[in-house]
């Protein structure tokens, strides 16, 4: 909650600025600010590798549901532009809540799945389109983004947690379309897919869930093989930014 709470912080910050420093203008070659955006986060993996429910079951038991996830990504970072291009650094917050799974056959019960991630990133854009009040951008990206998972299961005999943890790598584009809406502040738009590389899911503390013991350490599925995280899909976000000229 602390991250909510500096974002909240720099959003008052940015409003004090954008009073003080109010005119109507347009995009510039040298320009620069703060930039706050949310959006969501759809994960996209044939075999579901965001899901580590499947790695926690016993051999036997069926689960359902588990990969049917809900992502919220905020974001706050610093850009500066020069000409058509613009560099931007940021931090970005992601709450995450899965509705709730079932597992039937070895281990009866039902469970849920709440991800936490913060993490740091870059993007790097060149504006293919421009003009004094609208702009279209193609973006590259790169993400490192520290990933945890807390999971409960309740059966018959009571309800069993674990916490996992990961981290993730990510690399990506897209395109970004901007409109300068009136004084220094921009509406940005950004559309795009990242490419999750493959991590390893680690038990945080030792813990009994869904029938099997887990040790802290590398979490291992029910054959005894390490599992593994991939997190990477399509990112859709809106984001307001407060631009300084120089």
């Amino acid at each position: 909650m602390s991250f909510l709470r500096a974002l909240g912080a720099t959003a008052v910050f940015a409003l004090t600025l954008s009073s003080a420093h109010a005119k109507k203008t347009g995009f510039l070659d040298s320009q620069k600010g703060i930039v706050l955006g949310i959006g969501t986060y759809k994960y996209r993996d044939t075999n579901n590798a965001h899901d580590p429910v499947p790695a926690l079951a016993a051999t036997g038991t069926d689960t359902s549901g588990s990969n049917t996830i809900k992502f919220l990504p905020i974001r706050a970072g610093l850009f500066v532009t020069r000409g058509p291009a613009e560099i931007e650094t940021y931090l970005r917050y992601m709450i995450a809540q899965n509705g709730g799974w079932t597992a039937t056959g070895g281990q009866d019960g039902t469970g849920n799945t709440s991800y936490k991630s913060i993490g740091a990133g870059i993007n790097a854009g060149v504006a293919l389109y421009k003009l004094d009040s609208f702009q279209i951008k193609t973006t590259l990206n790169a993400e490192y983004v520290m990933q945890k998972a807390s999971l409960s299961f309740k059966d018959t005999s009571g309800t069993d947690l674990i916490q996992l943890g990961t981290n993730s790598l990510l690399a990506g584009a897209g395109l970004q379309p901007e409109l300068w809406l009136a004084d220094l502040w921009v509406l940005s738009l950004f559309a795009g897919y990242q490419y999750g590389f493959q991590q390893p899911w680690t038990v945080s503390e030792g813990a009994t869930f869904m029938g099997r013991t887990h040790t802290a350490g590398g979490l291992v599925n029910g054959a005894g093989d390490p599992a593994h995280a991939r997190f990477g899909g399509f990112l859709l976000e809106v984001a307001l930014k407060l631009n300084f000229h120089n």
